[in-house]
């Protein structure tokens, strides 16, 4: 009887026990599980600077690197919601849970793109507190500048020889008036101090043209056949991936004839091919962001023959906002003898 009296002790000292025990976690797990509380608001009662991280652009959505730090004061533990109003096509939120009463700056992840380039005005809500950030977005920057008067300065590396024997070390672009309509884009005017004029549009689809001979920006390798050797290309696609390549119409010209070589007469076309996207490019004292590198392979098919070669190859750089910053020809090739190689950068 005793050791059955024991057992029954026992076993309602455990059952208590176990009672305690999960009555203590059910309110643990019962305050995890409720709704956090807390103000924006500091201890003066003023909304806290909120921090902005990101590139804000028109018509871009937002990715990871888009986000504002924001600090808030919580006063009891659980589950919390922090967002924004969706001015401008964009909104930021976060929600998590709190273990601990205290201070914590919160995260809030950008969503949505921003649909014009203007001042944008938050209003950020918790716990029946409000405050608000403004976020500047900015209209989707070009690889090509085509404001009337703009310019640029470009420092040759070697010194070219001029029509007239005189050495030139750089040459001056600027955007000439006026804007010429072709095949349904505006082409603008690229005027240099050489006195030779260049043509180039952006069309859709963040696709760049130019209007005229098969070379390189700025410059005139072949020698024109008439008035039928100036054709519409593009030179840069700005929305493809790495690897992409595309090619140009045919056109006639004349070719050759440099340091006593014999010219010749044929078709040409250049390939295009992407080799570096969203990098940044270091030039003339500043860093360049998103820049895009193109190779551009010009080739050449003599008349009576039936094959293409390799008559010129080179790279270009272009960068939001500026256009061509860098670009390098290897001027010494098949039908191109004895010439070092060529570059020009922007200063």
């Amino acid at each position: 009887m005793n050791k059955f009296y024991k057992f029954c002790i026992l076993s309602i000292v455990l059952l208590i026990s176990l009672v305690s025990c999960q009555k203590e976690l059910s309110r643990e797990l019962g305050t995890v599980q409720g709704s956090a509380k807390g103000t924006l608001l500091d201890s003066l009662g003023n909304c806290q600077s909120a921090i902005i991280k990101g590139t804000y652009l028109m018509d871009s959505v937002l990715t990871d690197s888009n986000y504002v730090l924001i600090r808030v004061n919580f006063t009891s533990a659980g589950k919390y919601k922090i967002s924004t109003d969706t001015p401008n096509g964009m909104w930021f939120r976060d929600s998590g849970f709190v273990l601990t009463p205290g201070t914590a700056v919160v995260k809030l992840k950008g969503n949505g793109k921003p649909i014009l380039p203007s001042s944008t005005n938050f209003v950020v809500s918790f716990d029946s507190t409000y405050c608000g950030f403004t976020i500047g977005t900015e209209a989707e920057k070009d690889y090509l500048i085509t404001s009337t008067g703009s310019f640029w300065s470009f420092q040759y590396n070697p010194h070219l020889t001029g029509p007239t024997g005189n050495f030139i070390d750089s040459i001056l672009v600027t955007v000439a008036a006026p804007t010429i309509p072709y095949n349904g884009k505006l082409y603008s005017q690229y005027a240099t101090s050489q006195k030779d004029t260049f043509y180039f549009a952006k069309g859709d689809s963040n696709i760049y043209y130019e209007f005229g001979t098969i070379d390189f920006d700025y410059t005139g390798i072949f020698d024109s056949l008439g008035t039928g050797n100036f054709i519409e290309y593009a030179y840069l696609k700005a929305n493809q991936p790495v690897g992409t390549s595309w090619e140009t119409a045919e056109t006639k010209v004349k070719f050759g004839g440099y340091n006593g070589g014999v010219s010749k007469t044929g078709s040409t076309k250049a390939v295009f091919t992407i080799m570096n996207t969203g990098s940044d490019y270091t030039i003339a004292g500043q860093t360049l962001h998103n820049t895009i590198t193109v190779k551009r392979e010009i080739m050449f098919r003599e008349i009576g023959t039936t094959s293409y070669v390799k008559a010129v190859e080179g790279l270009a750089v272009y960068a939001k906002g500026v256009g061509l910053v860098d670009q390098s020809i290897n001027l010494s090739g098949v039908l191109v003898q004895n010439i070092p190689a060529q570059r020009w950068r922007i200063y």
